[in-house]
């Protein structure tokens, strides 16, 4: 997934939001599905902020 980042954000998978979502305190905004290698489309996020 490092591949398809962007310089100066975070970008996390699908899983990782929903355990984020658990802990609290993140905003993310949907970045879509990216290929990834060995894996297939992911759907990804940005991590945007702190609450």
């Amino acid at each position: 997934m490092e591949s398809h980042g962007e310089p100066g954000k975070i970008q996390c998978s699908d899983a990782t939001k929903n355990l984020l979502d658990v802990i609290g305190g993140f905003v993310f905004v949907e970045r879509g599905h990216v290929e990834i290698k060995g894996k297939g489309p992911m759907k990804t996020f940005w991590i945007v902020a702190k609450e």
